[in-house]
């Protein structure tokens, strides 16, 4: 093997023009999986930070949907308009987290989507010269100009959370004006730049203490609520919350997003109204005699009706809040590592005991937003797998050409007693010589400009790419593995690579070889 690897170091070395021209590919497609799985790690690393610390914990807990997989953003379904369920025998299952050794802190909450309604009265007329009331000119400019910024302006994602023990667990907020929401106050807190904003939008100063007009829409229809600012929130240090995130008191969630006690409210029909429901012969509903029973005595009574219209008990139960009615709970184990046998357990005492509820990872609650980064992986590594074939037929087609350079040589070593195990190992040799020392280089390299990526402190600018980035600012790192992962695919590219031209030189006869120059 050491006569080999010397005949490989020097054969390399002989033909320096094309060896290095392998080498810098090689090192190239290794500089690349190194920043680039640097830049995945990073924004990986960042979004499963903010969603930890700022909405999931380590382990998140929903009830079941049939419509599809459940996360803090509602169901994954076709359209987004499948209700978000209730967590069922919700207070056995607190008892469970209690008692759970994993566990270091959790709280439950409710989700909902809402938009901010503008107070058209608000508008400033002016009257033209016809005595006709119009807005001016400009100001049609700006209402036109801000009416493709509408959904974008108004649009707010409400945590219905509970109060008590909410803020212990996520301590990634700070009040900057007003208060938190304390236990059983109807209120709001929403982020101090998006209150400017919706200021600007409106044309009027909010502050703590005004009354926001919002309309809540769920799979139970849309819901109109007058709510208190209580208060204004910013996140600490970087982070990638969005700025339509605003913490709301649960009850009022409840009703806005259809969590009432009429929701569950069981009718009960009394016999007469159900029985041309039960009628056996359908046909007898449009017989002749439909209308023949003679009207009752007195005639139409009014004042029957205004009674019936005067009873508001139903309405009155679909704006009750059903209390104790929970979407999510979220929890904070004692370690990370504890994560995975915490949800184990759970899903496990769930079964077990026919609980209608799942326990599952970060990564889970985050939904699409959580799986944006697998979806860049994907990405990345088709687009990885797309330059490995090309560089694959670069590389082949070089070694052919120092193949068919070398075939006087190859000839020689066959007719002096060179067996074929011994080219192919020749050949391997050097491809591997070559792959491992180029791809180290070319590791080292896409360090170095990963710490340059790092230290340039490049900032991402919009929320787009603060997801992308994982936060604020671009923060790609290095880990073992990666720098192992790119030494050990480019030596797989190299070993792939010289495959075909061991073939095309194994074809040689010696005779016919030790003809040519």
């Amino acid at each position: 093997m050491a006569a080999i690897l010397r005949i490989a170091f020097r054969n390399l070395f002989e033909h320096r023009s094309k060896s290095l021209i392998i080498g810098i590919l090689l090192a190239l497609g290794s500089m690349i999986l190194v920043v680039g799985n640097g830049f995945i790690d990073a924004s990986r690393q960042g979004i499963r930070s903010s969603f930890t610390e700022n909405y999931t914990g380590n382990v998140f807990i929903s009830g079941l949907s049939e419509e599809g997989d459940v996360s803090l953003f509602g169901v994954t379904s076709v359209g987004g308009l499948a209700a978000t369920p209730t967590i069922p025998q919700f207070d056995s299952i607190m008892a469970q987290l209690q008692a759970s050794p994993h566990v270091e802190s959790f709280t439950s909450l409710a989700t909902g989507f809402g938009i901010a309604m503008r107070d058209e009265s608000s508008e400033t007329p002016t009257t033209n010269t016809e005595g006709i009331t119009t807005e001016s000119t400009e100001e049609q400019g700006e209402d036109d100009e801000m009416s493709s910024e509408t959904a974008m302006a108004r649009f707010l994602f409400f945590f219905g959370i509970d109060p008590q023990n909410y803020w212990n667990v996520f301590n990634s907020t700070e009040i900057t004006s007003g208060e938190a929401l304390k236990p059983g106050q109807t209120g709001l807190v929403i982020n101090e730049s998006q209150l400017t904003k919706l200021s600007e939008w409106m044309k009027r100063d909010l502050a703590v203490g005004d009354k926001l007009v919002v309309q809540g829409f769920s799979s139970g229809g849309m819901k109109l609520r007058e709510i208190p600012i209580v208060g204004t929130y910013k996140q600490k240090g970087e982070s990638t919350t969005p700025e339509q995130m605003a913490f709301l008191d649960i009850n009022t969630l409840r009703v806005m997003t259809g969590m009432t006690v009429g929701a569950n409210e069981v009718i009960n029909l009394e016999e007469s109204q159900t029985a041309m429901l039960a009628a056996d012969d359908f046909d007898s509903l449009f017989g002749d005699d439909l209308f023949d029973v003679a009207p009752a005595s007195g005639g139409f009574d009014e004042e029957a009706l205004q009674t019936q219209l005067a009873d508001t008990s139903a309405r009155e139960l679909a704006n009750t809040a059903d209390i104790g009615a929970w979407q999510f709970i979220v929890i904070r184990t004692t370690s990370e590592a504890a994560a995975a046998p915490l949800i184990a357990s759970l899903n496990t005492s769930f079964a077990e005991q026919g609980i209608a509820a799942k326990a599952g990872d970060w990564l889970a609650a985050a939904g699409p937003y959580g799986q944006s980064v697998d979806v860049i992986r994907i990405v990345f590594t088709i687009a990885i797998i797309i330059l490995s074939i090309v560089a694959i037929i670069i590389i082949m087609n070089t070694f052919v050409i120092s193949v068919i350079e070398r075939t006087g040589e190859i000839g020689t070593m066959r007719a002096i007693g060179a067996g074929r195990s011994f080219i192919r190992r020749l050949f391997a040799a050097e491809a591997l010589v070559l792959a491992g020392l180029f791809s180290f280089l070319g590791a080292g390299l896409g360090t170095i400009v990963t710490l340059i990526l790092r230290a340039l402190h490049i900032e991402a600018g919009n929320p787009f790419l603060e997801v992308l980035f994982g936060g604020t600012y671009l923060s790609p790192f290095v880990t073992p593995v990666n720098f192992i992962s790119a030494l050990v695919a480019m030596l797989l590219v190299g070993y792939l690579a010289h495959l075909y031209p061991v073939s095309v030189a194994l074809r040689i006869q010696p005779v016919r070889a030790m003809q040519q120059e």
